[in-house]
């Protein structure tokens, strides 16, 4: 597989699960109150959390089916037949055993969110569990599993890292889709919802923040034994690209929360934040992306 496709496949199953966490978090902790003043608002925020959840639940299992394909390139045996690796790999690994149930999950995610309308809280429950459990797939088929006599931590680390990343990215994504169709749906060009939800996103949002930094830097100390394989080994290399995007991110996140939440209720406060908040989201996916490229790496690649 082209290299450039195989990244792609990995950020687009991150960003589907991003997705996922937007509309979870977005619909429990971020949406804004029924009892709110304008309950337009309430509608169009519960609303975008309901689309979110579909997009993002779409994507899943077509990310993992170009996973899949991936994974059966590398496994290919050039003297078998594609049909015959394939059954080999679902049913004679335990990278295909989890990329199964894994899959399952994912449709159901995909039914969940698609059911919404008439489950209701029932069916939110059920999504956000569901996407909870996908989430480990990332820890049980990447670096965190090949730890020998550390998968007791870094596993359980690995999922608390993708849960947050899906926290902070998600939450920041449902915060733009809820401020745009607002202004797309009730042609409200002077209306805003982020005086309401940005604070409730900041709540949320800090402790994600510590929860991936932490996790972060305990699998940098797991899988970057020294300071010279940081700088000769690729995936070190990456690890540095990765390290300096997030830093960027962090340092967009810190401006936008103590200098420009602060400034929601003047005038030009809400087109401020709504740009700035779109460069972090953008250079939060390109966090992403270097990510995907970072699982693909062997920690001891030269």
């Amino acid at each position: 597989m082209i290299p450039l496709l195989g990244t792609l496949t990995g950020w687009l199953l991150f960003a589907g699960l991003v997705a996922c966490w937007g509309a979870v978090v977005g619909y429990w902790f971020i949406a804004c109150p029924p009892d709110t003043e304008v309950r337009a608002s309430a509608k169009v925020s519960k609303a975008t959390a309901e689309e979110l959840g579909r997009i993002g639940a779409c994507a899943l299992p077509v990310a993992l089916g170009f996973v899949f394909l991936r994974q059966l390139q590398e496994f290919r045996d050039p003297f078998a037949s594609w049909t015959g690796d394939a059954r080999l790999l679902v049913f004679g690994t335990d990278w295909g055993t989890i990329w199964v149930c894994s899959f399952i999950l994912s449709v159901l995610v995909m039914g969940a969110f698609s059911s919404l309308k008439w489950t209701k809280e029932s069916g939110w429950i059920a999504g956000s569990l569901l996407t909870l459990a996908l989430s480990m797939f990332p820890a049980l088929t990447g670096h965190a599993s090949g730890t020998e006599g550390l998968r007791w931590i870094s596993i359980p680390a690995d999922v608390i890292h993708v849960v947050a990343a899906g926290v902070w990215i998600g939450g920041l994504t449902f915060i733009l889709l809820s401020e745009y169709n607002l202004r797309v749906t009730y042609r409200a060009g002077t209306d805003t919802l982020l005086p309401v939800l940005v604070p409730r996103f900041s709540r949320i949002a800090v402790p994600a923040v510590v929860a991936l930094l932490l996790t972060g830097v305990l699998a940098a100390w797991i899988h970057v034994p020294s300071f010279n394989t940081l700088l000769t080994t690729s995936y070190g290399q990456t690890l540095i690209v990765k390290v300096v995007f997030v830093l960027l991110v962090l340092f967009i996140g810190r401006m936008n929360w103590r200098r420009i939440t602060p400034r929601l209720l003047d005038v030009d406060g809400p087109r401020t934040m709504r740009k700035s908040a779109a460069i972090e989201l953008l250079f939060a996916h390109l966090v992403l992306m270097v990510t995907a490229v970072l699982i693909r790496i062997s920690p001891m690649d030269h």
